[in-house]
């Protein structure tokens, strides 16, 4: 996945929907391994790209909310995970 996004950046630049989808990637990534810190930022980051380029009630939007949702809750904040 770090591959994949050193690529879109190159190609894509940072600001780009493909961009996005990667830093989604490596956060689900860094979920699976436990990583939930490491994983909130790249989701994050993939957020904030999609709420820019996107808008807000784009489904792409919407998979950011739902990852963040998921580790929100994997870490046992479940009121912010809502």
């Amino acid at each position: 996945h770090n591959k994949a996004l050193a690529i879109y950046e190159k190609v894509h630049g940072k600001e780009h929907p493909d961009t996005a989808a990667s830093y989604n990637n490596i956060g689900a990534v860094m979920s699976a391994m436990g990583d939930n810190i490491g994983a909130l930022e790249m989701h994050n980051k993939a957020l904030a790209i999609r709420e820019k380029v996107l808008g807000e009630e784009n489904p792409e939007t919407a998979t950011s909310y739902n990852c963040i949702g998921s580790v929100m809750h994997a870490m046992g904040n479940n009121v912010d995970a809502l």
